[in-house]
This record gives C-alpha cells, structure tokens and sequence, in this order.
C-alpha cells in the first residue's frame, strides 16, 4: 500500500512525464533527479510507501521505516518527473507505486509522453556511452531512430523492476511510453556520463535547454573516489 501527499494541486491539459529509480549504475535515479534539480521544478507531492517489517533507530528512539518518492513539476517545461533514492523491495508495493504513480498523474491532465531511464551492462564499453532504447508502440520506434537512439537488441526480453514495469503498465493504460538505457560497464559505481548521455537523448527529442555540466563534476568525484580506494588498498598491502 502507498499513499500520496499532495503538497500543492496542478490541472494542465497536456504534459511530458520522466519517472525513473536507481537501478544498476544508479543510473535511472541519476537522471530523474538531476532533471528534478535543473528543470525550475516544483516539488509537488511525495508518494510513502507502507512501513516496513522493521524500523530505523536513531539515538536509542525508533521510527517507522518507509520509502518516500518525491514528484516534481515544472511549469515552464510542463513535466512531471518522479525521483527517489531507493527501488520498491516487494513486487506488490512496486506494482502498487506505479499504478498510484500513474493515476496521481492523470488526475492532473492527459500524459503527452512517458519516458523512463536505467543502466544496460556493457562490459566491452569504451568511449562515451551509448544509449538504447525501447518504446510501447512500434511507431514509436522512428523517433528513437530520427534521433540517432539505437533499439534495444534483441539479447535482452526482460526490463526489471520500476524502470521497465513502469513502461508496461503505461502501454496496459494506452499511454506512450519510451525507455532510455545508458550503457554501463561498471554496475557496482555510479554512473554519471550513463545519466549525462540519457538526458541529452532526452532533451534532444524533447527540445528542451538542459546543461549537462553537472555531470562531469560527478564524474570527476566518481574517479577520486576510485583513486582513494585504490591508495587504501595499496597501504593495506
């Protein structure tokens, strides 16, 4: 069971909607929360999952363990982006979060477009990553293909959790639907030129103005930490 928190009410006619979780890489919650930071976006409402079978303590005081997944709006962009730190851990709250997702959604105006994000495992990759794509209509698929975003191979038949469920439930409720996944050839590190190149797929399709510099300093930390770990390791040795 989730519920929803609304912290201030919106009626569009029409809007784009990006909803995508950490996944491998963290790819798919890098890129949600960089557009919730950089797109002039209106922190919404929050979608709270049940409490968990535990709780946290904090200085010898408890409370009720739950996730907390966050809904932005941007006016000027007109699009809803869903973030959060963290993937649903039972499939009955996953499938209860999209479908509570989608009709928060909805209550506010008809989705032009659905788009989502993740990682997709290249061990072999070399250079910038490149992003493949699926989508929920074949039509759909000259979009990708107009902006230079190959189509998921063949060598992959299942999309996990939020960032590919999301996509089925949206095609069962007859709404648009596109997935970008960047390659990664690390899943256990952030992945932030993964999340860089998705939202300039992103942006590209969508014609909106969106600096992806941020990226590079995060990559830039990602390095460093690399480097420290390999220090430590050297003075363990």
């Amino acid at each position: 069971m989730v519920l929803i928190d609304t912290f201030a009410k919106k009626k569009v006619d029409y809007f784009t909607v990006f909803a995508s979780l950490p996944d491998m890489g963290r790819v798919g919650g890098l890129v949600s929360s960089f557009l919730a930071s950089n797109s002039k976006a209106e922190h919404i409402a929050n979608i709270i999952s049940s409490p968990k079978p535990w709780v946290n303590v904090k200085d010898g005081v408890v409370e009720s363990a739950k996730d907390v997944y966050e809904i932005y709006f941007s006016d000027s962009d007109k699009l809803l982006i869903l973030t959060g730190d963290v993937q649903p851990e039972d499939h009955r709250e996953l499938l209860d979060l999209c479908h509570a997702f989608l009709d928060f959604c909805l209550s506010i105006g008809q989705i032009k477009r659905l788009y989502t994000a993740g990682g997709s495992l290249n061990e072999m990759l070399t250079g910038e990553p490149r992003v493949v794509g699926v989508t929920t209509k074949p039509e759909l698929k000259k979009i990708l293909e107009s902006y230079n975003v190959d189509t998921l191979g063949s060598e992959f038949t299942t999309i996990t959790w939020f960032n590919g469920l999301i996509l089925g439930i949206a095609s069962d409720r007859n709404i648009e639907a596109i997935g970008f996944y960047g390659e990664i050839s690390d899943k256990t590190l952030p992945q932030p030129l993964a999340a860089k190149s998705i939202v300039k797929a992103f942006s590209r399709i969508e014609r909106l103005s969106i600096s992806t510099k941020l990226f590079d300093a995060q990559y830039e930390e990602v390095l460093d930490h690399i480097e420290r770990n390999k220090g430590m390791k050297n003075l363990d040795k």
